[in-house]
């Protein structure tokens, strides 16, 4: 099989899978519905705000904070597309079929970008239309489509969301399992982010500034904080470990028993 053989296949495969359909309706359903609520909540608040706190409002990051969630839900997707092979023991007719293994998981990852980096900036655009339009609804600072920033929220946020995606991939191929892919994701994008402040000294300062997920999030703000990374800085370090984890995942991919 030639890899565009390969592509051809693994396409079939992504486009047959009902979860599929499913992750990307449920994350463009999730990302409206949170830019609403959060355009309007932060909106009607930011009127008692200190003086403080309104110089570092940050309207696209208030728009574009399903994120959190839309990374879940296509690295569980970049997972599925390798532990389904394995869960249902398909895995072993794909490798009959194409014994050059490095190709299989090139496609797999070629497909898979293919349909989370539209997904994404499709999912970042229609929450930062909805947000802003909630902001400006209540009054408060608001970005229009036409500011620099809000490309780089919108098409960086969707270069976030497919970089998730090949890290679920890298993932699910070392593990295998989707159970335990679904808990490292979890673990990894958000719980680490949600107790790193809470981290002692130069070792929650670090884990603020440079853990991956959190670095790479920076794309999808407009506030600079001068403690982290600049946003494109931050996606540097987000490539850079999916990078790795993709390597590692073709290594392991070579050696492994199907």
């Amino acid at each position: 099989m030639t890899f565009w053989h390969c592509l051809h296949a693994e396409w079939i495969k992504i486009r047959t899978m009902r979860s599929t359909l499913y992750l990307i309706l449920g994350t463009l359903a999730f990302c409206l519905g949170l830019a609403a609520l959060n355009g309007s909540s932060a909106g009607s608040e930011f009127a008692d705000l200190s003086p403080a706190d309104q110089a570092s409002f940050d309207p696209l990051a208030t728009s574009l904070r399903g994120y959190l969630l839309a990374q879940i839900a296509l690295g569980l997707l970049g997972g599925l597309v390798i532990t389904s092979e394995y869960g249902a023991r398909t895995i072993v007719p794909t490798l009959i079929g194409v014994p050059h293994r490095a190709r299989v998981l090139a496609s797999k990852a070629v497909v898979l970008v293919g349909v989370a980096l539209p997904v994404g900036i499709a999912v970042s655009l229609a929450g930062f239309l909805v947000g802003q339009a909630s902001l400006s609804g209540a009054g408060a600072p608001h970005l229009a489509l036409s500011d620099g920033v809000a490309s780089r929220g919108i098409f960086g946020g969707g270069l976030y969301l497919a970089l998730a995606g090949l890290f679920g991939l890298a993932l699910g191929t070392v593990i295998r399992s989707t159970t335990a892919t679904v808990t490292t994701l979890f673990g990894v994008m958000l719980i680490v982010q949600a107790f790193a402040p809470a981290l002692p000294g130069e070792l929650g300062a670090w884990v603020s500034k440079y853990w991956p997920p959190i670095a790479g999030g920076q794309i999808v703000t407009s506030y600079q904080d001068p403690d982290l990374l600049s946003p494109w800085a931050g996606v540097g370090v987000m490539v850079g470990s999916v990078a790795v984890l993709m390597v590692a995942a073709f290594m392991v991919f070579r050696k492994r028993d199907a």
